[in-house]
């Protein structure tokens, strides 16, 4: 019988399987491997993932040494429990529904125990590792279409200066700006990133090592 008509076809390699023999010493079984096609094989490029650097990981240790505390289980109620018990007790007095149990496990997140820990130390963590401007709970500012270069260069100068560039260069952040940011500051200074995320990184980093 032919090939069926309309099946894909695909290049198999038999590999044996060294512990699957009978008694009589036949092989028994097979391992089917697909091998590729040579357009199944992508060329994927990749950003480079932007380490922390040393300051901010000081200020993040920093923070969390703030908010260690001695933990003890026997000092708990198992939440669990008191809700079966709530559950037992709503039964028994015939009530319309149980009352909620308190979790007191879950920490505390929020609030003035939080805020007197640790202070101010969140803001600055926050200025150490997001770019002036950046909010990250909240939306992107629209451009507006049209307007030519002028505008793009005037929208570009009010967003960042050239001392905070050089900040984000020497800490190692500048990866935290939006690609349409760095665009600006390539077409200001005359630099030719090109289109890529990377290749705009890489050209503002050479730019402002090098003055």
């Amino acid at each position: 019988m032919g090939p069926y008509t309309g099946c894909s076809k695909y290049t198999l390699w038999l590999l044996h399987c060294p512990c699957c023999y009978s008694i009589s010493g036949t092989l028994t079984c097979f391992h089917l491997l697909f091998l590729p096609y040579a357009d199944d094989k992508w060329k994927i490029d990749f950003t480079e993932k932007v380490s922390a650097n040393q300051e901010q990981v000081d200020k993040m240790k920093e923070i969390v040494q703030k908010l260690q505390f001695k933990y003890r289980s026997d000092s708990f109620e198992n939440p669990a429990l008191q809700q079966h018990y709530m559950n037992l007790e709503a039964l028994a007095l015939d009530l319309l529904e149980p009352e909620k149990a308190e979790d007191l496990t879950v920490p505390k997140t929020e609030g003035q125990a939080t805020n007197y820990r640790i202070g101010n130390l969140v803001e600055e963590f926050k200025q150490l590792v997001y770019p002036p401007g950046y909010h990250p709970e909240g939306k992107a500012p629209k451009r507006k279409q049209g307007g030519g270069s002028e505008q793009l260069e005037k929208k570009a100068k009010i967003e960042i200066s050239e001392e905070e560039l050089k900040n984000h260069v020497q800490k190692g952040t500048l990866g935290k700006l939006i690609v349409s940011l760095l665009k600006d500051v390539c077409k200001i200074y005359g630099l030719k990133g090109g289109g890529k995320e990377q290749e705009l990184l890489d050209a503002v980093n050479e730019h402002f090592s090098n003055h």
